[in-house]
């Protein structure tokens, strides 16, 4: 079996850290993600046998759909997107920073993860405060506002 391995040193980003780790400490998950709106690695914790820039720019795509199909059906916010192959279970969710990723086994605990992406995704939101600027992390920023 394969390892998990962080994109930064372990003192760097400490509450980005804690929450991805909590996600992949998961039973089922075999990686997280935290990508940039455009696809670019925020963090990563994947196994040393996968790409974490294909899964954060994947996270990026798969959240922008489906956070534009729903826009336009008028059916809310996307809360979690699930994506199943024969492969993977992906489950996707927007946060502040961008979006959080969570590569599953298929056979994976949707609720389970979900509240593990939940408690991970606060989390993240509550660093995306201390990590950019006041008016970036302003939520009506992320909601559809105009960016500066």
């Amino acid at each position: 079996m394969s390892r998990l391995t962080d994109s930064w040193p372990p003192d760097e980003k400490p509450g980005i850290d804690r929450a991805l780790s909590g996600l992949t400490n998961t039973m089922g998950v075999l990686a997280g993600v935290v990508a940039a709106e455009d696809g670019l690695p925020i963090a990563v914790r994947v196994r040393t046998d996968q790409d974490g820039d294909v899964w954060s720019a994947a996270a990026a795509a798969m959240g922008r759909i489906g956070r534009k199909v729903l826009r336009r059906l008028g059916k809310g916010e996307l809360e979690v997107g699930v994506f199943d192959t024969d492969k993977y279970r992906l489950l996707v969710r927007a946060v502040r920073l961008g979006y959080l990723l969570a590569v599953c086994d298929p056979e994976a605990n949707i609720g389970l993860i979900t509240m593990e992406m939940d408690a991970a995704a606060e989390a993240l939101d509550r660093a995306a405060t201390a990590l950019v600027p006041s008016a970036v992390a302003d939520p009506a920023y992320w909601k559809g506002a105009a960016h500066p």
